[in-house]
């Protein structure tokens, strides 16, 4: 058991090592195509704004110069090492998930954290998935969510679906969108406006950054509580909720600001119950996800844990498992020749799966076109149109010189994750985490200004993939990466499995249900 014990514990200091990366999404050296500097430039800030100044932990190796990195197959194989954060509580110590932090001094914190204070990945009581009795009372959750990028939903369904794993109905789980359900004109059409604007980056920048200074989106936050407060009020009261979840920015201060004014009302106990916030992003976070009065908040990385403690979190009201992603993600491994002779595959070609999102979005059917012109006629494409249903019917109607899999909307992307060897996507957190616990190396083909930005380094830097957001430059990439008879798609697969968090959901899900207990 002592040896068990080592190695989980090398595994999860490993794996710190590999996720203590800084924000410099486009630092001198990065694998980054020409045609993309231009859009790179603007991003600049993004990642620059929120460096953590990561210093190196003591007797630490030093890092090796980025201009000294072997290249291979079109990424850039950096020495791996410790760091501690700066700008943290002085003298703490964290440990979280990912192992073990030493914390310098930070603005707002106000207090030290201790190893007890931050939770991560621990040991847990055992589940149970009994049918809950008559005499047992269902407690209930509500997740408050947005439909603004399926990113929220996806993870407001994850939990949901850990719950439902772990302990059968003794908790239901009402998934709302608030903003949609209870909110008057314009705010109902808040979803609608998000699209509108990531379709204009520049649009989308200057929203991001106009709300994020305290002073301005506490303001906005007081307004849109005038205007809903009374909605919201009443959809508390109806649910009568043992636990309020979050899953999205917008759903943390005007809820808390509406719970704090009912705290008058004797009759309505959905004041006193436990709030936590679940952060959706890897990296690079807008500040209205961090409110000082949640209960707990469970973020992704060591990353968003600086910035939350940045913000006025303090230790103990953190916990970092990871990103909560489909329980389907942690089921066990099967054979890969398998799992490719059930989805109607090729089961020993090299396969690249390209994605274009659950709305079909994004140049998929030109990335396609690039992948047949470079690939050999033995390699093998899988296409995940989405929603898209036009797209898929075109591309399935389609010669290809090369094997080709056409799909539509999919239920089982883990089970396609896992049949193939290589993922071209745009820099989501979900799909990230997912290709990740999948050990599938990652082709970014662009992400989403801000709250994406981060990403693209965090697969850069930790070797797990490369980015271009021209087509014909990523399956030049990716043709490089099948020359080379697996070894160094092998080398970043071995990477990848090191950062994935397949427990992540269930360990959220166990605390959120103690929460729930507890109120």
């Amino acid at each position: 058991l002592s040896c068990l014990g080592v190695h989980r514990r090398g595994r999860a200091v490993l794996r710190a090592n590999m996720e203590a990366t800084t924000l410099r999404a486009w630092a001198p050296g990065s694998l980054v195509g020409p045609a993309t500097l231009r859009r790179a430039s603007h991003a600049a800030g993004d990642a620059q704004s929120l460096s953590l100044s990561l210093r190196p932990v003591a007797n630490a190796a030093p890092r090796q110069p980025r201009h000294d990195k072997p290249i291979l197959g079109g990424f850039g194989v950096g020495g791996k090492r410790a760091f501690s954060f700066g700008s943290l509580a002085s003298g703490a110590v964290v440990a979280g998930g990912n192992g073990e932090y030493d914390l310098a001094q930070t603005a707002g914190s106000g207090e030290g954290a201790s190893l007890e204070d931050f939770a991560g990945d621990g040991a847990r009581e055992e589940d149970s998935n009994e049918v809950a009795t008559e005499d047992e009372e269902q407690k209930r959750v509500m997740c408050l969510m947005s439909d603004t990028g399926g990113g929220h939903r996806a993870s407001a369904q994850a939990l949901r679906d850990g719950f439902e794993t772990l302990y059968g109905n003794k908790y239901d789980i009402n998934v709302v969108d608030l903003w949609t359900s209870s909110s008057p004109w314009p705010l109902c059409n808040m979803p609608k406006s998000y699209f509108f604007l990531v379709k204009n980056p520049w649009l989308w920048r200057l929203s991001f950054r106009s709300s994020e200074p305290k002073i301005l989106h506490e303001a906005m936050f007081t307004g849109y509580t005038a205007i809903v407060g009374r909605r919201f009020a009443q959809a508390f009261q109806e649910y009568k909720p043992d636990l309020i979840v979050s899953v999205h920015p917008l759903m943390q201060h005007v809820p808390l600001k509406v719970l704090a004014r009912m705290k008058t009302q004797p009759s309505f106990v959905a004041s006193k119950v436990p709030f936590a916030t679940v952060v959706t992003d890897l990296t690079r976070c807008h500040r209205t996800w961090f409110h000082k009065q949640v209960d707990r908040c469970f973020v992704a990385t060591q990353l968003v844990a600086a910035q939350a403690m940045r913000c006025g979190l303090r230790a103990k009201q953190l916990s970092c498992h990871g990103l909560p992603i489909r329980p389907a993600f942690n089921a066990p491994p099967r054979p890969k020749a398998e799992i490719r002779a059930t989805l109607g595959m090729d089961e020993t070609a090299h396969t690249v799966m390209l994605v274009g999102g659950g709305e079909g979005m994004g140049k998929l059917e030109d990335i396609a076109n690039a992948l047949e012109r470079r690939l050999s006629e033995n390699d093998q494409i899988v296409l995940i149109c989405g929603k898209n249903q036009r797209l898929a019917a075109r591309l399935a109607e389609r010669d290809w010189r090369c094997k080709v899999c056409v799909r539509g909307f999919v239920t089982n992307m883990a089970d396609y994750m896992s049949a193939c060897d290589c993922i071209i996507t745009k820099a989501g957190p979900g799909t990230i985490a997912e290709a990740l616990i999948c050990g599938l190396p990652i082709m970014l083909n662009g992400f989403i200004p801000c709250q994406e930005a981060g990403n693209v380094s965090y697969v850069l830097e930790n070797g797990v993939g490369a980015y271009d957001e021209d087509p014909e430059a990523m399956a030049k990439i990716v043709a490089g990466w099948f020359a080379l008879d697996g070894e160094v798609l092998e080398e970043m697969s071995k990477k990848a499995r090191m950062l994935g968090r397949p427990e992540a959901t269930f360990n959220i899900v166990r605390d959120l249900a103690g929460m729930a207990c507890g109120a």
